[in-house]
């Protein structure tokens, strides 16, 4: 008995040691100034058989300071890591009050920089939705008001955005190669490649690296162009090229990436003379088959009654291109020549052979066949003749026009032989079977074709086309349609040579380096109009600048007497709607300037040859200078660039 009373005793004195060395975690709290966290002030750690520190026990300890709020629970699993690994969890905030929200519009959440273009299938960025103001609560239970409270505006993407919205994640994809833009609250992936309203070309705008600062090849657009149906192989060296300038420069550079091949124009049906002389000396651009295009010629040979005057020919087919697209695009030309009889003209039964009813010259104008009224000399213009002036008709001179005659007529004139520092006027078509010898002395004028085998150091007005068959050297030409040398030589060199449409010749310029200027003077219509209402209108307003000053309206309304203010107000009422159509004026002639540029573009230089240093090329007010001699070149005006390209062709 007296050994179980000893146990018992022993047993009760290890119980009463463990309650002793036993004890919860305590845990005491203070606010933040704001009273937006509770943060441990002081940390007790259990003992013995006590409570740890857990979750259940900090919401507890919480509880019995009197602290409301939920549990962070990113602070409390910090806590307990720390307390695990024997570390302070003083100043650890365990409860946080709940902030005001501001109203907030819809955005995009991104790394990239959106200055730059994304690629087809790039991630750019998350769509955050508009977060409607909403107020908070600090600790102590006070309500926070939010100080933007305005009704937020949602992001949304706009019709034909050209990019997808993933609706759970919020992730952007761009569909194209493009640029970012933000219009309206409304997301648009703006493309960066633009096809040409004739589908012949695809351009595109290439930028040094893309929206991440990553550097990318032309290849990477092949999946836009995929998607856009294009067809046609990309054009690589032109294309790496700008990239590499967009590299060097920091400037996005516009290029054309792709291109069509335009048709082949078929050839027009034509009148073939009948003469085979006058065909063999005649003068300009012999066909692929040796024939000579009496239409575009203007030969004008002398008939008799019942002479045969030659025959139509049908048209020849073209050959059809291709657009960026892969469809064939027709080619154009190849009509049928419809010709009508004028005076003096029959046909006979085949309904394609002509023949003359009475002397005359042969006369082709608007698709009307006839023989007209014709003086012949006998042989030169010279001191025999004198001076030919015609009120009517036409001068066939058997010889050559001397040096300082005159001949004048208002229809056709054709010369056997040479001009020799004469006067020459026709009111049609000037054929000269050789050539213009003029020395710098004289004019030669028609209102035609003038056409010749060679011309030397001579001033030429033309109204219609200029055909030299050998060379023109060291001329002054202005001529409102084409200039071509192409039948023999085909030569220019020296002089100025202008024509509103075109320029063809074999050769220009020489190896010496002789200064030989070739330009489409095509000019630029005018809106005298429209230019002289915007000079009025640009010295009303500087009048009215002069009387108020150039401030801003609330400026100068400030600084106005309250008596004037009145009339001030519709002073500067009349300064406001004059600018407003200024701006619609220099937006009408801009466009005008534009039109006339795209105007430019369908003309063109052609060499067939070669072509030297020394020549100038000018288009629109541009000029490119030849420095060496280069084969077989097109110089034509680009209206987007607004500068001469040259080409093969």
């Amino acid at each position: 008995m007296a050994e179980q009373s000893s146990t018992r005793s022993a047993d009760l004195r290890n119980v009463k040691a463990t309650q002793i060395d036993s004890r919860d975690t305590v845990l005491e709290f203070k606010l933040t100034p704001d009273k937006m966290a509770a943060f441990v002030s002081a940390y007790t750690p259990a003992k013995g058989n006590g409570k740890k520190l857990s979750l259940e026990l900090m919401k507890s300890e919480l509880k019995r300071s009197g602290i409301g709020g939920e549990l962070d629970h990113d602070g409390a699993m910090f806590a307990l890591k720390r307390a695990s690994e024997d570390k302070s969890i003083i100043n650890v905030a365990l409860v946080r009050g709940l902030y005001a929200q501001d109203s907030e519009d819809g955005q995009i959440i991104t790394d990239a920089d959106l200055n730059f273009p994304v690629m087809p299938g790039t991630e750019f960025g998350t769509l955050s939705e508009a977060i409607p103001a909403s107020a908070g609560r600090n600790l102590a239970g006070e309500e926070i008001t939010p100080q933007d409270t305005g009704k937020p505006t949602p992001l949304t993407l706009a019709e034909g955005c050209n990019c997808t919205l993933e609706v759970r994640s919020g992730k952007l994809t761009s569909k194209i190669y493009g640029l970012v833009r933000v219009l309206d609250h409304e997301i648009v992936v703006e493309p960066l490649i633009r096809i040409s309203d004739d589908m012949m070309k695809v351009s595109a705008r290439l930028y040094p690296h893309d929206c991440f600062g990553l550097k990318y090849e032309l290849s990477a657009l092949e999946p836009a162009l995929e998607a856009m149906e294009i067809s046609r192989p990309l054009q690589h060296v032109t294309g790496q090229t700008a990239i590499k300038k967009a590299r060097e420069t920091g400037t996005a550079q516009e290029v054309v990436i792709v291109t069509g091949t335009e048709p082949v124009p078929g050839k027009n049906g034509y009148f073939e003379y009948a003469r085979e002389e006058t065909v063999s000396s005649s003068i300009g651009t012999t066909g692929e088959d040796d024939r000579v295009d009496f239409k575009d010629r203007g030969v004008h040979p002398m008939v008799g009654p019942g002479d045969i005057i030659g025959k139509i020919h049908p048209p020849v087919e073209g050959k059809a291109g291709e657009d960026v697209y892969g469809r064939l695009t027709p080619p154009p030309g190849g009509n049928p020549l419809e010709i009508k009889t004028g005076a003096h003209v029959a046909p006979l039964h085949d309904g394609i052979t002509y023949k003359a009813t009475a002397i005359g010259i042969v006369h082709f104008q608007d698709n009307t066949l006839a023989v007209k009224d014709v003086l012949e000399t006998k042989g030169d213009v010279d001191y025999s003749t004198g001076n030919i002036k015609l009120e009517k008709g036409s001068v066939h001179v058997n010889g050559s026009i001397r040096d300082g005659f005159t001949v004048n007529a208002p229809a056709h004139v054709v010369v056997k032989d040479s001009i020799e520092g004469a006067d020459v006027t026709a009111g049609g078509d000037l054929e000269v079977k050789g050539g213009l010898v003029m020395s710098g002395k004289g004019l030669i004028k028609a209102g035609g074709v003038i056409t010749a085998q060679f011309a030397s150091n001579a001033r030429i007005e033309c109204g219609d086309e200029i055909i030299i068959k050998h060379e023109m050297s060291n001329c002054l030409v202005r001529c409102k349609g084409p200039v071509s040398a192409l039948g023999g030589k085909g030569i220019i060199q020296g002089g100025v040579v202008s024509s509103d449409v075109s320029i063809e010749a074999n050769e220009i310029g020489s190896e010496i380096g002789v200064k030989t200027v070739i330009g489409i003077s095509a000019k630029q219509p005018i809106n005298r109009k429209l230019v002289a209402e915007r000079d009025q209108l640009r010295e009303r307003l500087l009048k009215i600048n002069e009387t108020v000053g150039q401030g801003d309206d609330s400026s100068i309304m400030q600084s106005t007497s309250k008596g004037k203010q009145e009339q001030m107000e519709q002073i500067l009422l009349l300064r406001n709607r004059i600018k407003l159509k200024l701006k619609e004026i220099r937006k009408q002639l801009m466009t005008d300037q534009t039109d006339y540029y795209k105007s430019l573009e369908q003309l063109s230089i052609r060499v067939h040859r070669k072509i030297h240093p020394g020549v100038e090329i000018k288009i629109g007010g541009k000029t490119v200078q030849i420095k060496e001699t280069t084969p077989k070149m097109k110089f034509r005006f680009d209206a987007e660039e607004r500068t001469i390209i040259a080409a093969k062709f």
